[in-house]
């Protein structure tokens, strides 16, 4: 038989075991915390150079206006055609894609760009649920008009994700950029575009052939000669990348130029 002595003994190891454990998950908890903290501080930083250019280029012919949620870039004196919500790629400073918005808000669409925690669409990717109350007094002038999620590099992977369980809001489609699905539109009545550039060495193209196949009926690849995949921001050359044929400048106006050709 057991003696009390002994219960207690059991008991105690028992405890001891128990705290162990849970500091040591603690531990790993905090090591991956500090790991991820230091992930996320190393991203790309907006080239504002380049911001400030192209926002002197399109100034009183776009508004734009911001928060801590993001930014709205608002077409002036133009009749709306769209409303693009854009999520930036992974690791980007989303104010790096302003130069894109700028372009496709002076060509007519309402553009949303929501900032994302720590960088990473996939930490929000119910950003727009969030930005919608931005297009405020423009309320009216946006209603019947099509809606489009799309997003560079994870950020449109991210978006994608949100369009697969996104019932309260029917979406037009879906515009990727150095980017593809890994949910399935197969069988939806979406429409799909993807847009890369012909020199990008990002992308993961193993990945991007294999789920081609999620792509709806009604989807359309353009493939820019000659561009990169950091052109869709403006952030520098990101590490890994190919060797551009045209200027930052040249491969937004030109993306912004077939979205246009294709978004209604």
């Amino acid at each position: 038989m057991n003696t009390e002595t002994d219960v207690k003994s059991k008991r105690k190891r028992r405890g001891k075991r128990a705290l162990i454990a849970a500091g040591t998950a603690f531990a790993l908890i905090l090591i991956f915390a500090v790991f991820f903290k230091v992930y996320v501080m190393d991203y790309y930083h907006a080239d504002n150079m380049i911001i400030n250019s192209v926002k002197n280029v399109f100034d009183g012919k776009v508004h734009t206006y911001s928060n801590d949620d993001g930014m709205v870039f608002l077409p002036v004196c133009k009749e709306y055609k769209a409303v693009i919500v854009f999520y930036p790629g992974g690791k980007v400073e989303y104010t790096a894609y302003s130069p894109f918005m700028y372009e496709l808000a002076g060509r007519g669409y309402v553009c949303i760009l929501p900032r994302m925690p720590d960088n990473l669409a996939f930490l929000r990717i119910d950003a727009i649920d969030i930005l919608d109350k931005y297009i405020g007094d423009n309320a009216e002038r946006v209603q019947g008009l099509n809606w489009y999620l799309a997003g560079h590099s994870l950020g449109g992977v991210a978006a994608a994700a949100y369009l697969s369980d996104s019932p309260e809001r029917e979406y037009e489609g879906l515009i990727l950029c150095a980017s593809y699905t890994t949910q399935d539109f197969s069988d939806s009545d979406l429409r799909l575009l993807s847009i890369y550039g012909s020199n990008d060495k990002v992308l993961n193209m193993e990945s991007y052939e294999k789920n081609r196949a999620n792509w709806p009926a009604k989807s359309e690849e353009i493939i820019i000669s000659g561009g990169i995949h950091s052109y869709f921001g403006s952030y520098g050359i990101q590490k890994g990348d190919g060797q551009p044929e045209m200027s930052n400048a040249e491969q937004i106006k030109e993306a912004a130029d077939h979205i246009a050709d294709w978004a209604y």
